[in-house]
């Protein structure tokens, strides 16, 4: 019985047990955090190369396979060949959108001492990109007065690179565009003249064959909406300006003939430029009909009449739904105006069946402030309704340059510039607008 006392009594070696009986918990605190620490590291690791994987693989012009890309860019993670990796793609016209999912069972060194054998590490990252579909109408000045210190090269050098900088592998399958060449007026040409007309039915409505111009006389003719046609008068053949000349690739006639007339919504970079090569000068700067036209081209209310240019094979078949809405969200449009001079009167024959080409034969039938009010009703309304208009002035004078700054979206839409910086302007709205296409 003693014995027994005093072994209770004994306090010799607590310290060992408590320090025993503490060392695991101890070693599972200490050990687990550097479980959860490597855990750390392998997840900053495998996130950061899922990251990286998402971005390259939903470039729009990636051309390796999707899944190709994502294992090219984790090969710098030493445990790839433990990850489960769940690879998404959605793709579509115009954007491809990438999800990856990925999964590595971690195996622990200390945490096993409370069952944990392995803990998850996970990564996931979504990326996409997006190309909104654009619609722009491009409309040139080729007055006569383009003539003059080399501006017509010039500009056809410009406006051609132009359409190769909007029109590459990668944005042509979502990018339609319309050159609207003009002088005093616009020419839709003869065929689409006279499929607008209805001829052969409506025989009085084309009263001449020198060129193809619809009269815009009415104020109500301007903004958006389309003009009428098959009532609508053709401009006679006459000149005001340009009666005589010896100039190469310069005409008299107000209204242009089939070299100078629209492109209608093409994506073939190759037709779009071989018209800006044939195109000519002639008289007059009719900049509010122009202004008109490239507007009604991005109306959707022209829809009618762009199926009527498809249907003579004047326009691409590829965009049966274009122009669509002002408000699509899909789409974005563009207006490129270019002028080298101040908008004139507009004038007419007096005699339009008389066959001489001269100034006597022609009599005003709008002033130029007439004019200017037009033209800027027509840029209110474009950017009323979401277009983006971008200007140019090219060796304007100061009243012409006004004119196209107060068209503009804003001033830093509007570009004045002289001899072979035409080039800089037209290269720096084609940025702008890839720029535009892959924020929105």
């Amino acid at each position: 019985m003693r014995n027994i006392r005093r072994f209770l009594a004994d306090r010799s070696g607590n310290v060992a047990i408590i320090v025993a009986l503490s060392f695991f918990p101890l070693l599972v605190i200490a050990g687990g955090a550097t479980d959860i620490a490597r855990y750390e590291a392998f997840r900053v690791q495998l996130q950061s190369g899922v990251d990286r994987a998402a971005l390259a693989a939903a470039a729009l012009n990636q051309t390796k396979p999707t899944q190709t890309t994502v294992r090219d860019y984790l090969k710098v993670i030493d445990f790839l060949d433990d990850v489960t990796l769940d690879i998404q793609e959605q793709v579509r016209l115009n954007s491809k959108s990438v999800t990856v999912n990925a999964r590595y069972a971690m195996p622990t060194a200390f945490l096993p001492l409370i069952g944990i054998e392995t803990l998850d590490v996970v990564a996931s990252a979504s990326a996409e990109e997006r190309r909104s579909n654009i619609e722009l109408s491009l409309m040139l000045d080729f007055s006569g007065s383009m003539a003059s210190n080399s501006k017509y090269s010039r500009l056809k050098t410009a406006a051609t690179a132009f359409i190769d900088a909007i029109l590459t592998e990668q944005t042509k399958a979502t990018t339609t565009i319309n050159i609207v060449p003009y002088a005093g007026q616009v020419s839709v040409g003869k065929t689409a003249f006279d499929a607008l007309v209805n001829l052969p039915a409506n025989p009085s409505r084309r009263e001449h064959n020198n060129s193809s111009c619809f009269e815009m006389r009415n104020d109500s003719d301007y903004g958006t909406g389309v003009i009428s046609f098959i009532p609508r008068g053709q401009v006679p053949h006459f000149t005001v300006w340009n009666a005589t000349n010896n100039t190469a690739n310069l005409n008299p006639g107000w209204c242009p003939s089939d070299d100078t007339s629209i492109a209608f919504m093409s994506n073939d970079a190759a037709a779009l430029k071989q018209r800006i090569a044939n195109a000519k000068m002639y008289d007059g700067t009719g900049t509010a009909i122009a202004a008109n036209w490239g507007l009604m081209l991005l109306d959707p209310s022209s829809r009618p009449m762009m199926n009527l240019m498809r249907a003579n094979g004047l326009a691409s078949t590829q965009f049966p739904d274009r122009p669509v809405a002002f408000d699509d969200p899909e789409t974005l449009k563009f207006i490129v105006l270019m002028t080298d001079g101040e908008i004139t009167e507009q004038y007419t024959a007096k005699d339009k069946n008389k066959p001489v080409r001269t100034s006597n034969n022609a009599t005003q039938i709008s002033t130029k402030d007439t004019n200017v009010t037009r033209f800027y009703k027509v840029c209110d309304a474009a950017k009323a309704n979401g277009v983006v208009v971008f200007t140019i002035g090219f060796e304007a004078n100061s009243t012409a340059a006004a004119q196209m700054r107060k068209c503009a979206t804003s001033a830093s839409h509007f570009y004045q510039v002289s001899g072979l910086d035409i080039n800089s302007a037209f290269q720096s709205i084609a940025t702008a607008i890839q720029q535009i296409r892959l924020t929105q």
